[in-house]
């Protein structure tokens, strides 16, 4: 994949994403107005949230660590009809896995309600668990359609087909935005014990829900039959592909068992620092999801076919090369971000409470938000170095780093949510993967013996550097009122965004002027001046007239592990001519080049190779 397709997919797929995260924001407005901030709320937010939980327990964690690499290495180094016949074993039995899954999720649904809400002891705290539990129930097949979208997706990123996953959520969220706000206009005061005595609610918010997941498969259909996948009924447990997605998925299954331990701590701590704790940390969440979503989810699963198929390949310089130009894309993007987000969570929630009626109901969402926000960096690179990791199908190593973060997770989490509730648990969260992703690329540069970390680090420090500007334009910007009216709050949006926008371009812009000046006087390898340019050629071109015509020099920049070698001629002086040329026989004709080699041109800066000589196709001066 070249940079050119690399960045379509990425900008397609952001789009994409962006469509999506936006109107999944929209659904998180409806979601408030129709069930607002209480215990219904947490109730339903609960259920909503575990069948993802299974989800990536049972399927998702190990289709997205062991399908797209086993795939794609199977495209890349067998014949098409064994390629075809080993990806049909194993989407054959991940059929079958997803409906023995979901009858018992189905069974248990009960059990796993009473465990997560063994540390509510409110007055209320029996209604809520019968809510949730009812709820749950009826998102069970929820579980299955997550299932069957994993392994399309996985199907489609194969087959480099990256649009159509990342436009198929925009479809669930419209479909529950209708279901939502239909809701709320039916229930204007909806309550946990309203819903607990009326099932005919109960019933428009569990099959509403369930209905867009459904919908979102539904839209993906289209795609997949449009795809050219050779796919046939094939059921084999005892395939290769099978036992190798098997193998992998051990490790897989650990770090996925690992990540919602870690969640399930997290939902329990929250459910005990107070009402609406819950809800908090699943709006602020959403809203930090925004960013990861358009900008790091596209940008990793449009490297993650070319990181497999390199690693397949041994392309290490290639892998390498691609890991760098995804993580200083992300980056340079993300940490502005993040910067911006931790200064805007308070006007932007506030605005969010007065548009569904509720302006005071939104503070502890807020500092969730910003704590959250304070880790986004180390988020996005965290799950990049597990997805490269996962490329090269080393998931024991991503096993351990999950391991070290969500253990640094609970640590912090259950030290810090006494002393500051919502705030500590969320900080807990942005440390623990800051750390682990610091771990995550320590890892990866011994593994893969050194990265480019210059390449990295430049265009990071300039747009870490920028964005102080930017904090600084955001906060001035967004606090130019105390008022808390909805006309107050969106100026100071706006303002706060634009401001912190127009510093940050300038202090980059500013940036990089200062590094092209500083490196257009100094020598490329640092210290004096550089000497000025026709000087250097003169210099360069009397040495050359001073070699014999016999030496051989090594080609700097050659292809190939052994360096090519070419003659060389001596160059005439640039110097101005002391006599004119006296009139005599014409010199004799100069030796024809060596067989196979097209003749070197001398120029007045010195010799150059012909078309590929350098190994990249390019014409240069040849140091001496």
């Amino acid at each position: 994949m070249s940079r050119t397709s690399f960045h379509r997919y990425t900008g397609v797929m952001a789009a994409g994403t962006t469509l999506s995260r936006i109107t999944g924001l929209l659904r998180l407005v409806a979601l408030v107005y129709a069930v607002h901030f209480a215990t219904l709320a947490d109730a339903y937010n609960l259920a909503n949230t575990l069948p993802n939980v299974v989800h990536d327990v049972v399927l998702g964690g190990i289709v997205s660590a062991t399908f797209l690499p086993v795939f794609v290495a199977h495209l890349a180094g067998r014949a098409e009809d064994e390629a075809w016949e080993a990806i049909s074993a194993v989407v054959s039995v991940s059929v079958v896995v997803i409906v023995l899954a979901s009858l018992a999720f189905l069974i248990a649904s009960p059990f796993i309600i009473d465990a997560m809400t063994a540390f509510n002891h409110s007055s209320n705290a029996a209604q809520e668990r019968t809510v949730a539990e009812q709820l749950l129930v009826l998102f069970v097949p929820q579980l299955a359609c997550y299932g069957c979208i994993s392994v399309a997706t996985a199907l489609l990123n194969a087959r480099r087909r990256f649009g159509p996953p990342t436009f198929v959520p925009i479809a669930n969220n419209v479909v529950l935005i209708v279901v939502l706000v239909a809701f709320g206009l039916w229930v204007r005061n909806p309550t946990l014990g309203g819903v607990y005595d009326h099932r005919s609610q109960l019933y428009v918010l569990g099959l509403g829900t369930t209905l867009g997941v459904v919908m979102q498969l539904v839209f993906l259909l289209p795609s997949l039959r449009r795809a050219g996948l050779q796919l046939r009924w094939y059921p084999r447990l005892h395939h290769p592909a099978v036992h190798r997605i098997v193998a992998l998925s051990g490790w897989t299954v650990g770090l996925v068992l690992a990540n919602q331990v870690a969640l399930v701590v997290v939902l329990a701590l929250s459910v005990h620092v107070g009402s609406g704790a819950v809800t908090a940390y699943t709006y602020a969440w959403a809203f930090f999801q925004l960013p990861y979503g358009v900008v790091a989810v596209s940008i990793m699963s449009a490297s993650a076919p070319e990181l497999a198929a390199r690693w397949t390949t041994g392309d290490m310089d290639g892998f390498r090369r691609r890991m760098d130009l995804s993580l200083r894309s992300m980056l340079a993007v993300v940490i502005p971000v993040a910067a911006a987000m931790v200064v805007l969570a308070r006007p932007l929630l506030a605005l969010l409470g007065h548009l569904i009626g509720h302006p005071g109901a939104t503070g502890t969402t807020a500092v969730a938000l910003a704590m959250l926000s304070l880790g986004l960096p180390g988020f996005c690179v965290f799950l990049y170095v597990v997805r490269v990791l996962q490329s090269t199908q080393d998931l024991r190593s991503a096993f351990w780093l999950y391991a070290l973060e969500n253990t640094l997770n609970i640590a912090l989490a259950l030290a810090l949510a006494g002393p500051l509730g919502v705030r500590g648990i969320m900080l807990s969260i942005a440390i623990a993967y800051t750390v682990a992703a610091l771990v995550g690329l320590s890892h990866l540069r011994r593994r893969l013996g050194g990265l480019q970390t210059e390449r990295v680090a430049r265009p990071v420090g300039r747009a870490a550097a920028a964005t102080v500007v930017l904090v600084a334009g955001t906060v001035l910007g967004s606090s130019i009122s105390a008022s808390e009216t909805i006309a107050a709050l969106l100026g100071r949006l706006l303002l706060g965004t634009a401001a912190g926008l127009a510093g940050y371009f300038l202090g980059a812009a500013a940036l990089v002027a200062w590094h092209e000046r500083r490196r257009r006087r100094q020598r490329p390898g640092g210290g004096a001046p550089a000497l000025d340019a026709h000087a250097e050629a003169l210099a360069d071109a009397h040495a050359d007239e001073e070699r014999p015509a016999d030496t051989e020099e090594t080609v700097p920049g050659s292809s190939g592990r052994n360096e090519r070698r070419a003659r060389r001629r001596p160059l005439r002086s640039d110097a101005p001519r002391r006599a004119r040329r006296r009139p005599g026989p014409p010199p004799p004709p100069e030796p024809l080049p060596p067989a196979g080699r097209p003749p070197l041109r001398p120029t007045r800066l010195g010799p150059t190779l012909p078309p590929g000589g350098s190994g990249d196709g390019e014409r240069g001066r040849l140091d001496p």
